[in-house]
């Protein structure tokens, strides 16, 4: 996983790219009006699109050019293709591990296992030499898409990542214009019907308006593994260092607003940039980031980034086609919409939990998140990240107070003979993810444990 510095770092280099351009003039646009640009932004249709485990809302011709997308330790492509081309493909590539040798004398090919004749699973050595590094390659092909699903498991675990694939494969829905209803971790142009089990999961996707190229829209997602990294703009000083050390004139970025700003009931930071270029054009980057919280499917890293007169791919230079008030009017938008994608109509339980449905009155929403001291705000069953030695999940009543997490520790042997305890308590935040009276709901059958297919450089 990329380190949060870097992250930043990628996006603030579009914006330098952009900035050392000399962009021409543009007389029309100077002849619209503020009033005018901002009615425009305003009044634009929207559309929602379906992110990992989130929704949000774009403009309408916002239009997906580029993007990545891990889960449970694989990682996951699509693209359009026909079904003759599929196969032709497939049988190309099995062919060729058919015919290539390996130094132990047998073919690349190891295993291979299909589920029906449009998925198909292959387990290859790499290349001739490879004593460690094993290839589990999955796909399968939906409705004019073909989906590839690749991981390294070590070789001894080659069986169970073989089994695993095909598991993610036949979890894997193609796409709609509506926005899934049931639970799963949308990819794009597709969706791994789930019930929140995977333990690494991540997509990062871009988006480019087809009638303002310049206009660019990142959105990350991240589901932490470990402790959460430092917030947005307690990185700042790295930022600029790192700009500082590559000749970038700090002195030309300024900051339209910062500061910390909770989105969809996530608490997170933004961080608005601007910069003038060479012919006195503005270029935009503005950022929203949440931490999350540690191994919390329902709290992932999340991360929205708008530029403007962005350039990348060899576009040609241009200046920036939304104006300051515009690009503000655009962020809120965007950033206000985005929110837990809601399952079968109801709440954004996507962990397979009950839903309030059976509670009178007002009931808070599953994922709602209490620290170490404060009142529990609603019966129920609540989690913490840490290893509580009463259980991480534990019933409380509204009212009680919430307590911090008695965590075991291994003592040293002078600890030992000192008598010291070896449990001690650490302040904790407390997820609602389970009312006190459940209710069942239909989830899909789970995916395999990704433990097994792990790389043991993770472990």
């Amino acid at each position: 996983m990329h380190s949060p510095t870097k992250v930043i770092f990628e996006g603030l280099g579009s914006l330098l790219l952009a900035l050392s351009l000399i962009f021409p003039a543009n007389a029309e646009n100077k002849s619209i009006s503020k009033e005018h640009a901002m009615s425009a932004v305003a009044q634009e249709k929207m559309s929602t699109h379906c992110l990992g485990r989130f929704q949000v809302d774009l403009p309408a011709d916002a239009e997906y050019v580029a993007g990545s997308h891990e889960y449970s330790f694989a990682t996951i492509e699509s693209k359009a293709i026909s079904y003759e081309a599929f196969l032709q493909e497939l049988d190309a590539f099995e062919a060729k591990l058919k015919s290539a040798k390996h130094k132990s004398g047998s073919m690349l090919l190891l295993k291979k296992t299909a589920a029906d004749e449009k998925s198909r699973v292959l387990s290859f050595w790499d290349d001739y030499n490879s004593t460690i590094l094993i290839n589990t390659f999955g796909y399968r092909w939906i409705d004019g898409m073909r989906y590839q699903v690749r991981t390294t498991p070590d070789p001894d675990k080659m069986e169970i990542a073989t089994s695993h694939v095909g598991s993610i494969l036949s979890h894997l829905s193609a796409p709609s214009n509506e926005v899934p209803s049931t639970p799963g971790f949308c990819i794009a142009h597709g969706m791994i019907s789930d019930e929140g089990s995977s333990k690494s999961e991540s997509i990062k996707a871009r988006f480019r308006l087809k009638s303002r190229p310049d206009i660019v829209i990142d959105i990350a997602t991240t589901r932490n593994s470990g402790t959460p990294p430092e917030s947005l703009l307690l990185r700042k000083p790295s930022v600029f260092s790192a700009l500082g050390a590559l000749g970038a004139t700090l002195s030309g970025i300024s900051t339209v607003r910062e500061g910390d700003r909770k989105v969809g009931g996530m608490p997170g930071q933004e961080w608005l940039l601007k910069a003038p270029n060479d012919d006195g054009h503005q270029a935009h980057l503005f950022t929203w980031e949440a931490p999350g919280l540690r191994r919390d499917a329902l709290h992932p890293q999340v991360r929205i980034d708008l530029q403007s007169a962005n350039n990348d791919g060899g576009r040609d230079p241009a200046p920036a086609s939304l104006t300051n008030p515009q690009m503000l009017e655009l962020w809120e938008r965007i950033l206000n919409s985005l929110r837990l994608r809601s399952i079968n109509g109801g709440q954004a339980a996507e962990v397979g939990n009950s839903s309030p449905q059976a509670h009178s009155g007002s009931v808070l929403p599953l994922g709602e998140l209490v620290r170490t001291g404060a009142s529990c705000p609603q019966t129920g069953y609540w989690q913490c990240p840490e290893n509580d030695v009463h259980g991480s999940t534990r019933l409380f009543k509204s009212g009680d107070p919430m307590p911090p997490a008695i965590i075991k520790r291994d003592l040293s042997f002078v600890e030992r003979l000192r008598g010291s305890s070896d449990q001690h308590s650490s302040s904790t935040v407390w997820r609602l993810v389970r009312y006190d009276e459940p209710i069942a709901i239909n989830t899909p059958t789970a995916l395999g444990n990704d433990d097994a297919i792990k790389p043991s450089s993770d472990a």
